[in-house]
């Protein structure tokens, strides 16, 4: 369990770091990148009101869950 969290937690550093170079190396991505926050955040909010903050969670744990078992071609 222990290994499992510290993979987890590397895996969070790693996609920062990638994404942190990758929006300096191309700087026009940025304002996509903030279109895109805005678009989730919205959606978020939307869904905390429609669902109340119990089943949003369920709902975002559900998607990570499918994206992660996900057979790959």
């Amino acid at each position: 369990m222990f290994k499992t969290i510290i993979g987890i937690i590397l895996m969070i550093f790693l996609i920062a770091v990638v994404g942190s170079l990758l929006l300096e190396q191309f700087p026009t991505l940025v304002p996509l990148w903030e279109e895109l926050k805005m678009h989730i955040g919205t959606l978020y909010e939307s869904s905390l009101v429609k669902y109340g903050t119990i089943t949003t969670l369920l709902l975002i744990v559900a998607i990570f869950i499918m994206v992660g078992s996900s057979k790959r071609m």
